[in-house]
């Protein structure tokens, strides 16, 4: 039986790694205040919550913390082991560390499988060792975990990081550049919460499939995002099979989509990149979300992020995406958004002229003489707050449309800054998905912030408006494969 296999058939307890109560660093330096050792040390000794020992042969402080000498001297033994050594002496650590009594490991440091044979052999080695004492590991090569407010692996000075706030989703990244930047930014810029993030690197024991297992059961977890350079030999069936059989969303933005990327992933992390419609085409078959851009990443986890609150508890699955009707005070607006929807695969739906007229006599005299009655309806710089209110719910009560996008010009002066709790008190009401844009400037920022604490996805251009309710269309069709699947087993 291959290594490959062993591996996919057992199951670990990764408590330890993402919620352990002690850990010890091993490999700190007195002469380099910038070694990844010091960082996760201080970091967590002064940050985080779980207790915190180093490990330096050479040093019986640092920095004015007691330093031991060796694993085995100790005071008590740790749940975890965070190994910042290089990879000629990872082999011994890991040994020590096993015979000790240590439940899991972080290895961040490179030199493996993704260097060639020899690095390769002593991955092999380590891998044996703590399958032989169930010991699972993250890494090697990798940034380690991030995991508020027990555990801070991710060796960058604090003063350099941006974190996002806690919250629930999930993120498992192959590259910790990625996980740093294209993560922890973009869900600060657009106050995305993490539950754990994990950066798995060379995946030599522990892989995406596990962490999903893990993460499925975590109750902090309602979203699991990835980023995937490739698999591991044999992996990416397995990790596709238990990603249907999640309840919970999986979104997976693909790294190595270009014959020049897949060979910059085999060069970074050893993987092997997959032909990428092949891939795609196994991910929409079972039901994983896979983004194309950075964008579409951000306000897709943003919209499972909210739609993950109990306030939306209409069924996606509802929603194919045919019906949509957009609301607008700007016909150029209404006309940009209407070119989008295409390119997302979203259509308009065609108004009955019993519906027209119903929509002309809901608005004020003045708005009723030049708005645009199609859909797009343009209710022009005439409508305000109570003509979009009227009209929004008329919308919602219609069977013929399942999503309204509403588009918010707030520079008109009839429009008030109160037009988000409006569209909220709806919502509420309502079972059917609203999706808002409002541009992005500070000064029309309070109904933004309406509509966002109260779970109404909102984008700040209108593309990512347009992204949003693709994502919502697209996580209907991945609840009803879902059901397909579970019900065909």
């Amino acid at each position: 039986m291959s290594n490959d296999k062993i591996e996919e058939d057992m199951e670990f307890d990764l408590t330890p790694i993402f919620r352990p109560e002690s850990a010890v660093v091993v490999g700190l330096s007195q002469k380099n205040p910038f070694h990844p050792g010091n960082a996760m040390f201080t970091k967590n000794l002064m940050e985080m919550e779980v207790k915190t020992y180093g490990v330096a042969p050479k040093y019986k402080t640092i920095e004015g913390h007691k330093i031991y000498n060796s694993i085995n001297s100790l005071p008590q033994i740790p749940d975890l082991a965070i190994l910042a050594v290089s990879s000629r002496h990872t082999l011994p650590v890991i040994k020590e560390a096993a015979e000790f009594g240590i439940k899991g490991a972080i290895i961040v440091g490179g030199g493996f499988a993704e260097t060639g044979k020899e690095g390769k052999k002593i991955q092999d080695e380590i891998v044996k060792i703590c399958r032989d004492n169930n010991m699972p590991f993250i890494g090697p090569n990798c940034v380690g975990v991030y995991s508020p407010p027990v555990l801070d692996t991710l060796f960058l000075p604090s003063e350099r990081m941006t974190k996002p706030k806690s919250g629930n989703v999930a993120v498992i990244s192959q590259s910790g550049g990625v996980l740093v930047d294209q993560f922890f930014i973009n869900f600060a810029k657009r106050e995305i919460g993490i539950s754990t993030a994990v950066s798995v690197g060379n995946k030599a024991m522990i892989n995406e499939t596990h962490l999903i297992k893990y993460f499925e059961k975590d109750p902090k977890t309602d979203v699991i995002a990835l980023y995937l350079e490739g698999f591991n030999h044999g992996d990416g069936r397995n990790f596709c099979i238990n990603a249907r059989k999640s309840k919970k969303d999986i979104v997976v933005f693909s790294g190595g989509r270009t014959s020049a990327g897949k060979s910059a992933a085999g060069s970074h992390t050893g993987a092997l990149a997959a032909d990428n419609s092949i891939m795609s085409g196994a991910f929409k078959q079972y039901s994983v979300i896979n983004p194309e851009t950075e964008n579409e990443l951000r306000n897709t986890l943003k919209v499972y992020s909210m739609l993950a609150n109990p306030f939306r508890n209409y069924s996606t699955m509802s929603i194919h995406g045919d019906k949509i009707a957009i609301l607008s005070v700007s016909g150029g607006h209404g006309v940009l958004c209407s070119d989008l929807l295409e390119k997302y695969d979203l259509s308009l739906t065609k108004f009955t002229e019993k519906q027209k007229d119903d929509i002309g006599f809901l608005l004020n005299p003045t708005a009723s003489k030049i708005a645009g009655l199609n859909n797009p309806i343009d209710i022009t710089g005439s409508g305000g707050n109570e003509d979009i209110v009227n009209i929004l719910e008329y919308l919602l009560n219609q069977n013929n449309i399942e999503m309204v996008l509403i588009l918010i010009v707030p520079q008109v002066p009839q429009l008030l800054m109160t037009l988000g709790r409006d569209i909220v008190n709806l919502g509420n009401k309502y079972k059917k998905p609203i999706v808002g844009y409002v541009p992005w400037t500070e000064k029309f920022g309070l109904i933004r912030e309406a509509l966002e604490l109260n779970h109404i996805p909102c984008g700040n251009t209108i593309e990512e408006a347009v992204q949003m309710a693709a994502a919502i269309k697209l996580k209907g069709e991945g609840g009803i494969r879902k059901k397909f699947s579970h019900n065909s087993l």
